[in-house]
């Protein structure tokens, strides 16, 4: 009886292990035709469909590196292929490739790979200097790959001109800020100058019409005295009195001239000497 038991024991034992390999067995075959699903749209650039597939493979088993990798993939070229759609987000397609190549289970290969597309990624939204150090992670990891090659070496190319580019205009930002710090110093002189000048100018116009003031308040000072002290009024020449004036000094002329004459007659009389003869 026991016997019997025992054998019924294994018996249900043996066909619960055979109905769960058989549960695990049906389920892995409806994840790998998710997987095949996916990958066949998204080789006819159904994106969404693929998309949709591989999330749905994901459901079986979360950790599927090919369900991840190729949902990546597929977000990245459905983002591209769909611009308008808002609800696709550049950061959701940056995560997924993150997630991925943080898993520690990943040979150098994949996850070079991984960080490829990352890159590329990064490169189609033209954040390129992002790019640049994906791509320069990825040769690290497989450095025969020449498709990363080609990526890095474009990539670098782009971010290097930008720096020259960046650089020219810091450079005239610069001689720009110079210049302008220049005309501002000038323009302050200048002003400086005309506020002086004005001042100056101003203090002359004051000491000018104080100058005036003082000279107004002088002349006022000096009518007043002249109309309390009464001034001398000048003799006027009698035309008259000039005329007789002048016959009297030709008068006392002619008169000295006359007794001037009449001594010189007076002397010559004197002079003469009776003159004697010689024989």
């Amino acid at each position: 009886m026991n016997n019997y038991k025992y054998i019924g024991a294994v018996v249900m034992i043996m066909v619960a292990l055979l109905c769960g390999t058989t549960t695990v067995e049906a389920q892995y075959l409806r994840e790998r035709g998710l997987v095949r699903e996916g990958n066949r749209n998204f080789v006819k650039n159904n994106f969404r469909t693929s998309f949709n597939r591989y999330n749905s493979a994901l459901e079986h088993d979360s950790t599927n590196y090919e369900a991840l990798y190729n949902r990546a993939n597929a977000h990245h070229q459905l983002r591209r292929a769909t611009p308008e759609d808002s609800t696709l987000l550049a950061e959701h397609t940056y995560r997924m490739y993150e997630d991925i190549a943080a898993d520690t289970l990943l040979t150098k290969k994949q996850r070079a790979e991984v960080l490829r597309n990352l890159g590329e990624s990064l490169f189609n939204e033209q954040k390129f200097e992002a790019a640049l150090n994906t791509f320069r992670e990825s040769l690290r990891l497989n450095p025969e790959d020449k498709e990363t090659k080609y990526n890095y070496v474009l990539t670098k190319r782009i971010v290097d001109q930008k720096r020259s580019q960046q650089q020219q205009n810091d450079n005239q930002d610069n001689n720009q800020n110079q210049n302008n710090q220049q005309d501002n110093n000038q323009q302050n002189n200048n002003q400086q100058n005309n506020d002086n000048n004005n001042q100056q100018n101003q203090q002359n116009q004051n000491n000018e019409n104080q100058n005036q003031e003082q000279n107004q308040e002088q002349n006022k000072s000096d009518e007043e005295q002249n109309k309390e002290e009464p001034q001398e009024q000048p003799q006027q020449d009698n035309p008259q009195q000039l005329n007789s004036d002048k016959e009297r000094m030709l008068d006392a002329i002619q008169a000295q001239e006359d007794k001037t004459q009449d001594k010189l007659k007076d002397k010559k009389k004197a002079l003469v000497i009776p003159g004697k003869k010689n024989w």
